[in-house]
């Protein structure tokens, strides 16, 4: 009887979990991710967000160093958005080549090529100029973009447009910036609206309220200037919605945060269409974002 009692009790212990019992821990396991995951998923974003203004922010300082070298002249801002300019230094912007150009796109050699871009000397890892949320890749190559971001059209001198490199001589080399689009229509030197080719020269808006650096969209990044309309119902190139319908920004005073938009750029330009050959978009309905960026962009002269 002993022995009997002794198995019972060896098999009693032995025994293994029941359906049901299996099936209440795997309905706990999935409560659990239910209410982690979300939290997870912020705190990725969360970690994008400043790893983005950490890459803007060293943009920024090398965008100041760079003019404190060059008697507070700005690095060039007008490169040619859908040519692949040539390689032997003729040409030059604060970063090189356009995401127009497919080869140029996933390249991250010209990035940190100091002999093309202006800002190499400073930054020497490419990685600053991809936003970490960006997971984009260029559909003819299926490899990475390398650069998510953009400079305001407002700010910047001429390299292309001073006729160096083959570019039309549109102004002095090492002169402010025309300004593109800002009056809504294209302009080799805006009429209306202020630019700045010398960091002294910000001073409507302040250095503060002056954007230089932002995420760009995907849909209408191509040279490295991004091009902004102070007419409140024109949208030309706009801005990324990488962290959480918002967009890394820096400013000239070196301060960097992420902006969330109201607007849904992707209702409002169709996913794989591409601006820069003369086309502008109207903000419909008009855009919420628009009376933010445009007072951060330029001023009236």
């Amino acid at each position: 009887m002993k022995a009997q009692a002794k198995r019972q009790n060896t098999g009693a212990q032995n025994r293994g979990f029941t359906l049901i019992e299996l099936l209440v821990v795997i309905a706990i396991i999935a409560i659990l991710a239910s209410l982690l995951l979300p939290a997870l998923a912020r705190a990725k974003q969360k970690a994008y967000g400043v790893q983005c203004m950490g890459n803007t922010r060293q943009i920024m300082l090398a965008w100041r160093m760079y003019a404190d070298d060059n008697q507070d002249v700005l690095p060039a801002n007008d490169y040619p958005y859908q040519t692949k300019a040539p390689r032997d230094g003729t040409v030059q912007n604060w970063v090189f080549g356009s995401m127009a150009v497919p080869l140029d796109a996933i390249n991250t050699d010209i990035l940190v090529n100091r002999n093309l871009t202006e800002l190499a000397l400073y930054l020497t890892h490419p990685a600053v100029y991809k936003c970490p949320a960006d997971i984009g890749v260029v559909q003819s190559t299926g490899k990475s973009t390398a650069r998510s971001v953009s400079m305001n059209c407002a700010v910047g001198t001429r390299w292309w447009s001073g006729g160096l490199g083959g570019g039309p001589p549109d102004g002095p080399p090492g002169g402010p910036v025309g300004g593109g689009w800002l009056s809504g229509f294209w302009a080799n030197t805006d009429p209306n609206y202020r630019t700045y080719g010398k960091s002294t020269q910000i001073i409507r808006p302040s250095p503060s309220d002056l954007w230089v650096i932002m995420d760009e969209n995907p849909n209408t990044i191509n040279d490295p200037s991004m091009a902004i309309s102070m007419d409140p119902t024109k949208l030309v190139d706009f801005p990324a919605q990488y962290h959480a319908g918002g967009a890394g920004i820096s400013f000239a005073d070196g301060h960097s945060e992420v902006h969330r938009w109201r607007d849904d750029f992707a209702q409002i330009i169709p996913p794989g269409t591409i601006t820069g050959q003369g086309k502008t978009y109207p903000a419909v309905p008009p855009s919420q974002d628009q009376a933010w960026i445009e007072p951060r962009t330029s001023a009236l002269k």
